[in-house]
């Protein structure tokens, strides 16, 4: 556990209650305000924080993931409007080149003043160290108030960042401030490293006359990496060759209780079990299929969604509780039978 500031830690929900903080000081909704103060004084006719917006428009980019034999499908559809300020814009290229040259004017916007320069700088400068240097000859990374910040050979900066929902949307960002130079590459796909590829391999060659590696390859395997990290131990979708039997269904039905993700209600309807979870006004259902003796399996969903997950009932009748591995990395995945 860091001390509050004191390092990096990833969180868009924080970058959610901070948007809010202003809209609330302001007495309007993020959406209006952003809409207000920002979209409209750049031009960005196209761009929006509100899911109902983009989903009217007749020209939008839906969602893809790979499905296999290098095919692709639309399967997934993903409302962000619960973390607004920090992952639900949907935009244009042409809008998001606005917002950049609003970013290397320091503020400006065709010669009009549209963001104070000195709060604009400080979201541009470190505020923790986000990848300390490995060795004598490499460097630290930084990052700031939303962007990664890095340094060239020649001591430049430089602001990066990218975004992407497992769900089938991956973008990427980067920009060189002293030489008035930015790009954003926007993608329809799962993130494979293919927008941050693109802005890597044009900074390279816009610095050097031509990329120095070939960034997709590199990119790629990083993201593999990551992607493999973050896989189930067990794969849900590969049945033992002798599952062992499932008890009754009933020993397994019941509510549960987390202290962090609230209560879990399994039922058992037409020989089946799925359980709920979520917030009393939009709980989500997971059909529970079974995949050996008290463990059952589900789709996770989700930004961060992985395929299928495991549902591991503790042995008893009644089952006295259920951990779920997809809700299980930091070890807060196991509910309780109330």
């Amino acid at each position: 556990m860091d001390r509050f500031r004191a390092s990096y830690n990833y969180s868009n929900f924080g970058y959610t209650w901070g948007g809010q903080a202003a809209a609330d000081a302001m007495k309007t909704s993020w959406e209006d305000l952003a809409e207000e103060v920002l979209f409209r004084p750049l031009g960005m006719s196209s761009s929006s924080y509100r899911y109902s917006d983009f989903e009217k428009r007749a020209d939008r980019a839906i969602i893809h993931v790979p499905v296999g034999d290098g095919k692709w499908e639309a399967r997934y559809h993903r409302n962000a409007d619960s973390q607004a300020p920090a992952g639900s814009a949907s935009s244009s290229v042409r809008d998001l080149a606005q917002w950049l040259r609003l970013q290397l004017a320091s503020g400006s916007y065709e010669g009009k003043p549209v963001i104070d320069p000195a709060a604009l700088q400080t979201s541009h400068v470190p505020h923790a160290v986000s990848g300390p240097a490995s060795d004598p000859d490499a460097r630290s990374r930084f990052y700031a108030l939303g962007w990664n910040v890095g340094y060239d050979d020649q001591g430049r900066v430089s602001l990066s960042h990218s975004g992407a929902f497992n769900l089938g949307a991956a973008t990427a960002v980067s920009m060189l401030p002293g030489e008035q130079l930015a790009i954003v590459v926007l993608t329809n796909g799962r993130p494979q490293g293919i927008p941050e590829a693109v802005t890597a391999g044009f900074m390279d060659a816009v610095q050097h006359g031509a990329p120095a590696v070939d960034w997709l390859t590199f990119t790629a395997g990083v993201f593999q990496q990551i992607y493999e990290s973050e896989k189930p131990k067990v794969d849900y979708s590969q049945l033992p060759a002798t599952p062992a039997p499932a008890q009754p269904l009933g020993v397994y039905a019941g509510t549960y209780a987390n202290s962090y993700y609230g209560p879990l209600l399994v039922t058992e309807k037409d020989g089946k079990l799925a359980m709920t979870m979520g917030p009393d006004a939009g709980p989500t259902t997971f059909p529970l299929t079974h995949f050996d003796g008290d463990t059952f399996s589900f789709e996770t969903i989700g930004e961060n969604a992985n395929g299928l997950a495991g549902a591991l009932f503790a042995a008893g009748g009644p089952a006295p509780s259920v951990r779920l591995d997809f809700y299980d990395r930091t070890g807060l995945g196991t509910f309780t039978r109330s």
